[in-house]
């Protein structure tokens, strides 16, 4: 007997399941929130949160930071794990065979993410997903309990690290008497010691961005995403790699299935119980500006780990309200989730046209706040697009991109 061919598993859409769609849709307006300050700050500024703001910009931060920061991108992250179980135990079933699919999968969506980062925006997240979907291919294989523990103890990898690098505030870069601010490019660089948080860099990172030219803007989003990838493999990686077999856990023990229900009223209970008052506290802490290195560093592990823990909370929460058909908005998001990569590359594309040299040119110009209220705004353009899209077309643009490539050859069409 010869194994099916490997296009023909193409899930029906009926099959889906819609947890997870509107928890992908959920996770793309607060990862938007969040990268709202990347897209139209300097970096050294949007991870500032003590940055001298008025209290409207305060009262942004504080929301930011409490309520979407690191949660749902770990969502996101969980939601990464459980497909890759699902996707691994389907093939399995059908085929006997998972890794070359993976592999081939995973290396497809790096592309999409190169092209994101380089063409783009270098805080994509893709390539970095492509790099632990790689890794899920052997890690997969482990039994279920084994990857559980390996996950928590890669949440506590990534605490550690989050603290240590927190320390090197304490290593102060020399100061540049008299900046010269007219430096562009590579002489800018040069200048700043290679420091984005010299005001030489910060300056003529905010011009490239914001007036070009090309090359330039180029050369800032290159050299920064090296410098965030580097600093992910070492701390946060961590985080997302735990996150992610912790959700290969969640499908083996059959999370969203009946029988898992009794599991997600747990993760909601005491999820949100426990990350809310501590990530609303740290959130006050961060504001506040008193904490010193140390204690700096403290609350920055503690976050790593808190905010994973609301991130369950949320899964918990949105999870038993589609099972009773109670979640609201869901078909909205159920849409944005289904077009998840559509939506995310989208959501870029809109908010760059706003603040960068090719639209809008608004880098560095808008407020805390301001870039709140505009990442709902292009969230619900996105949302509206996505819906509007599956009306028509069975799956979003990449979506069917990254299946056809994948399945090597043109998904058949649902039943």
């Amino acid at each position: 007997m010869t194994a099916p061919p490997i296009s023909s598993m193409l899930a029906d859409p009926r099959e889906r399941i819609a947890s997870i769609d509107v928890l992908r849709g959920l996770a793309l307006f607060g990862i938007v929130v969040v990268n709202a300050w990347f897209f139209a700050f300097p970096m050294t500024t949007a991870v500032d949160l003590n940055a001298e703001a008025s209290d409207l910009d305060t009262a942004a931060i504080f929301v930011v930071s409490a309520f979407f920061q690191f949660k749902f991108i770990s969502i996101f992250s969980v939601l990464f794990g459980f497909g890759i179980a699902m996707q691994c135990a389907r093939l399995i079933a059908q085929t006997g065979r998972s890794a070359g699919f993976l592999a081939r999968r995973m290396t497809i969506l790096g592309i999409f993410g190169l092209l994101h980062a380089l063409l783009l925006w270098y805080g994509d997240i893709l390539f970095q997903y492509a790099i632990v979907g790689m890794m899920m291919i052997l890690l997969i294989q482990l039994p279920t309990k084994v990857r559980l523990g390996l996950g928590l103890a890669c949440l506590v990898v990534s605490m550690v690290a989050t603290f240590g690098f927190g320390l090197l505030a304490m290593i102060s870069s020399p100061e540049v008497g008299d900046p010269d601010l007219t430096l562009r490019g590579f002489a800018a660089m040069q200048a700043a010691n290679f420091d984005p948080a010299s005001p030489i860099w910060t300056n003529a990172e905010t011009v490239a961005f914001r007036d070009g030219p090309f090359a330039d803007a180029f050369l800032f989003r290159t050299t920064i995403w090296l410098f965030t990838n580097v600093f992910f493999f070492l701390t946060y990686g961590w985080h997302v790699l735990g996150l992610v077999l912790v959700g290969s856990w969640f499908h083996d023990v059959g999370l969203f299935r009946p029988e898992g229900r009794r599991l997600l009223g747990n993760l909601a209970i005491w999820g949100i119980a426990i990350g809310l008052p501590v990530e609303v506290l740290l959130a006050f802490g961060q504001l506040s500006g008193d904490a010193g290195p140390w204690l700096g560093s403290a609350m920055g592990a503690a976050h790593d780990l808190s905010s994973a823990i609301l991130a369950l909370g949320i899964i918990g929460l949105v999870g038993r309200a589609c099972a009773a058909g109670r979640m609201p908005l869901a078909s909205g998001l159920a849409s944005v989730g289904r077009m998840s990569l559509s939506a995310y590359i989208l959501e870029s594309v809109v908010f760059l046209w706003l603040v960068s040299f090719w639209g809008l040119q608004q880098f560095g110009n808008l407020g805390y706040a301001e870039l709140l209220f505009a990442s709902i705004g292009v969230y619900g353009l996105v949302a509206t697009f996505c819906v509007l899209w599956l009306r028509r077309f069975r799956m979003g643009p990449l979506e069917w991109l990254w299946r056809t490539a994948s399945y090597l050859g043109r998904p058949a069409p649902a039943p």
